[in-house]
Formats: C-alpha cells, sequence, structure tokens
C-alpha cells in the first residue's frame, strides 16, 4: 500500500469480485481501514453474499472436494458504515435491480432475490478526500 500511496494525487477505484468473502469480518475490516488510512476518499466496488448464502455454500463444500470456504457475508451495505472513520456506502444493488431485460426469463426469481438477498454489489467511499486533491 505504501509503494502505490506515492501515485496518490487522484482518486484510486478499488474493484473486488469475487474475492472478500474469503476474508473473516476481521481482516476484511482491517484491509477496508487500512484502504481508507492510506487512500482517503477512495471507493471500492465489490460483490458479496449474504451470511446465508455462506453458510449454504459452506455446507454444499464440505460434501465436496473442494476446501475453498467462504468466510464473511453481510446483509445490507450500512453495516460496513458502522466500522467508522467515514466508511460510507454510496449504492448496492443486485442481479434483478432494476429488472434486466436480458433477465426477463428469470423475472420470477425477483421477490425471492429481495428476500434473502443472495448476492449483491457495494459501492462505497472509504474517509474522505485530502484537501485539495482532484475529484476528477
Amino acid at each position: 500500500m505504501d509503494a502505490l500511496s506515492a501515485h496518490n494525487q487522484r482518486p484510486f477505484l478499488f474493484l473486488a469480485e469475487v474475492v472478500l468473502v474469503y476474508f473473516d469480518g476481521t481482516q476484511l475490516k482491517r484491509l477496508v481501514l487500512a484502504l481508507r488510512e492510506h487512500f482517503p476518499g477512495a471507493e471500492l466496488v465489490f460483490d458479496a453474499c449474504s451470511p446465508l448464502h455462506v453458510w449454504v455454500a459452506n455446507h454444499q463444500t464440505s460434501t465436496s472436494m473442494l476446501n475453498a470456504r467462504l468466510q464473511w457475508g453481510i446483509r445490507h451495505g450500512q453495516e460496513m458504515e458502522e466500522w467508522g472513520g467515514g466508511v460510507r456506502l454510496l449504492d448496492e444493488w443486485g442481479f434483478f435491480d432494476p429488472p434486466e431485460p436480458r433477465l426477463a426469463h428469470l423475472r420470477w426469481l425477483r421477490p425471492l432475490e429481495a428476500a434473502i438477498r443472495t448476492s449483491r454489489i457495494y459501492h462505497l467511499r472509504l474517509g474522505a478526500a485530502a484537501e485539495g486533491k482532484d475529484r476528477r
């Protein structure tokens, strides 16, 4: 992070696809707060699943030959705002929000997804940008 911080003249956007669920909650909080410390005002976009989905996936994994257990799930993005330090949820959405025309044949799953929130995408701002930082 220190080497990357040297290029911190403009805001950073961090993307994490199917990776943060393998951190436990403590590790993930430490990582997010470290990113906020090194890159104030940066944004983080990631996908995550619900704790129920973590449980189901791990149950299925325990009966398979894979040893890739999920560690962390989140029900609502606001939960991460409780970590403090200016971590702020900017947006969250699921695969059926708003209805995607290419997924019309799966529209019947929308109420189920809304109820159990299996997998969503979250967009956070990590603290406030440093004074004078170019926000373009």
